[in-house]
Parts: C-alpha cells; structure tokens; sequence
C-alpha cells in the first residue's frame, strides 16, 4: 500500500471517529453521476450510501463504473462532509467535505484524497438532489438525487 494511501486512510479513520453520533439522524442512498478530469479522464455514474449525525457530520461510500480513457473502470469514494443547514426543508443547503477516492482499470490503480464543496435541496426533507465540485487528483465534479431515512424517536 503507498504512503499516501495510507495517510489518506488515516485522515478518513479520524473523521469517522470524530462523528461518533452517527448512528442518530439519517441513512442515505444516492445516484450520481460523476466526472472527474486529472492525467486521464473518468466519466461514469454509481450509487451511494451515507450516515448523517443528529448534527451536521455525514459519512459516505459511494460506487461508480465508467470509461477511463477508453477503459472499463472503477472508482470508490469515501468522504466526510459537514453541512451548513442540514435541517432545512426546502432550499439549497451547503457542505463541504474531505476523503479518498480509489480508481481502477484492468492494468492501473490510482488513489487520491478528496476536497470538495457542495450544495442540496432539501437537506432536512425525504430526499433531494446535490451538485458537488472539488479536486481528486485533478478537477471533480458529481451529481444526482438522495434518498432519505430518518430516525424516529419511540
């Protein structure tokens, strides 16, 4: 495993320690697509699953397939996010957010850390849409539609 691999997952390991509540608020599936343009280019779609905090910390996986230069390829997401308005029912609400992504081809594998803005409607409601830009290794981009569980309290 490379050093910066390595670093990235430690940096991850300790966000996720640091949102300890998150089996409170809300689970999450999502669909998107995404983008991503650094020495080759990765165009492709997937989905996602996350944990929301009762605050404002998030914790997501996400899949994705797609074309990498012409070949079949992979790429897996991991990022912690923190949301300015998580409550807001209608609206756009910002966050911004920091992980690993990992990308591979039948010949390469490529890892880089993730830095990202974003923003979503409806953040507090049953489910919205997000846009997402950042960098991973080069220029990121990603979009699509969430889908939310809440918690009730009994």
């Amino acid at each position: 495993m490379s050093s910066s691999l390595r670093s990235a997952l430690v940096v991850v390991g300790l966000l996720t320690l640091a949102v300890t509540g998150l089996q409170g608020q809300a689970r999450e599936w999502q669909v998107q697509g995404l983008a991503a343009f650094a020495d080759s280019t990765f165009v492709g779609g997937g989905m996602g699953f996350a944990l929301r905090s009762r605050g404002r910390a998030r914790i997501g996986i996400s899949a994705n397939v797609g074309d990498r230069e012409g070949a079949l390829a992979g790429r897996v997401e991991l990022v912690v996010s923190y949301h300015l308005n998580p409550f807001r029912r209608r609206g756009l609400a910002p966050y911004a957010g920091g992980g690993v992504t990992v990308g591979a081809t039948q010949d390469e594998f490529v890892e880089y850390v993730v830095v990202l803005v974003g923003v979503e409607t409806a953040p507090g409601g049953r489910s919205g849409w997000f846009v997402e830009a950042g960098l991973a290794g080069g220029v990121r981009a990603s979009a699509g539609f969430r889908v939310r569980w809440r918690r009730t309290r009994r």
